[in-house]
């Protein structure tokens, strides 16, 4: 155990480093074309948080240098029943639909015992899991949750149930949490697993400057969000509801807390939403009621209750006649494809002024802001694909390298309506922002600033090439969602999801 403890340490000391030499590139990176765009001096950036004057275990240095004392010594007090984990940095992060969460950020020996635990509970317990949990199986994603749901559905009479429990990683009670490890029959793990899960649920933290102080609090309720043994917890949490579903019914599917069921029947979604309260009742959660859409009919009208074409879940809205793109995922795309567009076109210029050389209209015109902002576009639909990489795959060349990117997790999406919408919403939007762009360049610095049509952004025909200098010249095409689909679509079909990496589940 000691020898594992110590790789773990060190591994998470050079993947802590590597992320720290990113964001110092990213930090330069970000000045070069601060200054490249304005003309003007960029300012000093704020350093990232350094929490090692705070504790030395935050140190990747000390950490990296002692990891066979410490982890001796971690070992040593587990064996003594010693063991208390360093009390944690609290961080407040905002949720994507609205709301804080808060993230502990353990120091570097415990949070490398909590990987360690986690990974040999896990294996340990691999054929005790429900297999309609998805969240932390390490064999599955998201993609064979939303398959699974999907096969799910019928032409039949269609009724789902959705629940949502009110913050139930913040709120899950350590008594049922406790009882959970305690049960031999719900999970096998040994007396010291058993006994530093324990510790991590009641462990300290504070945020820096209350740490600094040294005036910590302590939790008494709620999983430790931040650390892997938070994943194992929250499952076992929901173990119970798992197994009464499937006594229910068995077409059900549970990512992490979000959990949908199926049946034929009202009566079978009566007792499908009993089970959910009964859940609540006995592990002490609590049903968001604001935000549970509980039974509703899909795909039927209906004069008795509520009757729906779909439902969301996991990023896709489900319906009969196949995967769709939610409205709120609509709008989360397109808040951002604005958030890209204002800052690259719009900002800059208005803000903090346009160096002279950013854009030329006549004798080999070129925008070299419109450039950026397409690259980044680019990235953001295919993950860092090439337009000649997409048009290749599509006309039979070799398998992409990689399948990533917003347009990567919408392989499995069966309508391209909303796709063709959204491009023409960033077409559109997007000629809107030059015509803006325009103006600020002639009212500010009495100049003429670029103005492509549709079809010059679409082909890329807005940017003389042969006025790039240095290597090969960025693809000036405007991306396609449409494109980038069709893509990721024929690599589901030719190749499976193997390949494709689904985003971080807090972008659900």
């Amino acid at each position: 155990m000691e020898k594992v403890l110590k790789n773990e340490i060190k591994r998470l000391c050079r993947r802590a480093e590597q992320r720290a030499m990113g964001l110092v590139a990213k930090a330069r990176k970000d000045r070069e074309r601060f200054e490249k765009r304005t003309g003007l001096i960029a300012g000093t950036p704020q350093p990232a948080a350094n929490l090692a004057p705070i504790y030395k275990h935050f140190d990747l240095a000390h950490c990296a240098r002692n990891a066979n004392i410490i982890a001796k010594t971690i070992w040593r007090k587990v064996l003594a029943g010693e063991y208390e984990p360093a009390p944690a940095v609290r961080f407040e992060k905002a949720k994507p639909q609205g709301g804080i969460r808060e993230i502990m950020a353990f120091c570097i020996p415990d949070a490398a015992l909590a990987n360690v635990v986690l990974w040999r509970a896990r294996s340990r317990n691999i054929k005790r899991l429900s297999p309609f949990s998805y969240a932390y199986h390490p064999d599955r994603d998201v993609f064979d949750a939303i398959l699974a749901l999907k096969g799910f559905m019928t032409e039949q009479r269609l009724f789902a149930v959705q629940i949502d429990f009110k913050k139930y990683f913040d709120t899950i009670p350590t008594r049922y949490m406790e009882d959970c490890i305690n049960d031999r029959e719900l999970v096998a793990v040994t007396p010291h697993e058993r006994f530093i899960l324990k510790e991590f649920m009641r462990h300290q933290y504070a945020n820096v400057l209350e740490y600094r102080k040294g005036m910590f609090s302590r939790r008494h309720i709620g999983t430790p969000q931040g650390s892997s043994v938070s994943l194992l917890l929250a499952n076992l949490a929901n173990h119970e509801l798992d197994k009464a579903l499937e006594r229910r019914s068995g077409r059900f599917v549970r990512y992490a807390d979000d959990v949908v069921a199926l049946c034929s029947s009202y009566s079978e979604a009566e007792e499908i939403e009993a089970t959910f309260i009964d859940h609540c009742r006995n592990s002490g959660l609590v049903i968001n009621e604001q935000k549970s859409p509980g039974i509703a009919i899909i795909g039927t009208d209906s004069s008795e209750m509520r009757s729906f074409t779909g439902f969301d879940y996991l990023g896709y809205r489900f319906t009969k006649s196949g995967l769709k793109v939610p409205d709120h995922v609509w709008a989360r795309i397109t808040r951002k494809l604005s958030r890209l567009i204002q800052l690259h076109l719009i900002q800059y210029p208005n803000k903090f002024g346009l160096g002279k050389q950013r854009f030329r209209v006549l004798k080999k015109p070129y925008d070299w802001d419109l450039l950026a902002l397409i690259l980044e576009l680019r990235g953001y639909l295919y993950g860092g694909l090439a337009e000649d990489e997409i048009s290749k795959f599509l006309k039979g060349g070799d398998k992409l390298r990689k399948m990533r990117g917003l347009m990567g997790f919408y392989a499995l999406l069966e309508d391209a309506e909303t796709l063709k919408r959204l491009d023409t919403w960033l077409l559109v939007n997007l000629r809107l922002a030059m015509r803006k762009r325009q103006r600020i360049i002639k009212t500010q610095y009495k100049r003429k600033g670029l103005g492509p049509s549709a079809e010059e952004l679409i082909l890329g025909t807005w940017l003389d090439k042969t006025a790039w200098r240095g290597g090969k010249c960025p693809d000036p095409r405007l991306p396609s969602f449409v494109r980038g689909w069709r893509a990721a679509r024929k690599y589901y079909y030719t190749f499976g999801l193997e390949g494709v990496d689904p985003p971080p589940y807090s972008y659900y």
